[in-house]
């Protein structure tokens, strides 16, 4: 039963995953034909136009991108806030403040260093080896 309904399963998927794509496509991303051209492809040719719009709308430049050097983000991120994931070792104000602390913690403990100690013997009393 499973297995007779698994194709009808994947070509409805594959549809309704299509027609969502192409609503939440930009419309500067969108390739020659409008967003409502597009979706009347795929619903009108559904097979053919889903497939046809996944090879047309190819891989996303930017949108799905998790790197600082495209606009656009992830994409789902409001203009202006950080669209890419920052680690504590990329954030300047992180590793400013790191070293701050360093040299905080450096004037209030010095390193102290220790002169080399003499070992006593078994036959010295402790204190008789300073006479």
């Amino acid at each position: 039963m499973l297995l007779t309904a698994l194709p009808a399963l994947l070509y409805i998927g594959l549809i309704v995953y299509s027609v969502f794509d192409a609503l939440q496509t930009p419309a500067e991303e969108l390739y020659r034909l409008t967003r409502g051209q597009w979706i009347a492809v795929i619903l009108v040719i559904p097979l053919f136009g889903a497939v046809l719009w996944l090879l047309a709308s190819g891989p996303r430049r930017g949108r799905h991108e998790h790197a600082p050097g495209h606009p656009a983000g992830t994409g789902w991120a409001a203009q202006g806030m950080t669209q890419y994931p920052v680690g504590p070792d990329d954030d300047p104000e992180f590793i400013a403040g790191l070293g701050r602390a360093q040299r905080k913690r450096t004037l209030t403990q010095p390193d102290e260093q220790p002169g080399p100690e003499k070992k006593q013997t078994s036959d010295e009393e402790p204190g008789e080896s300073e006479k």
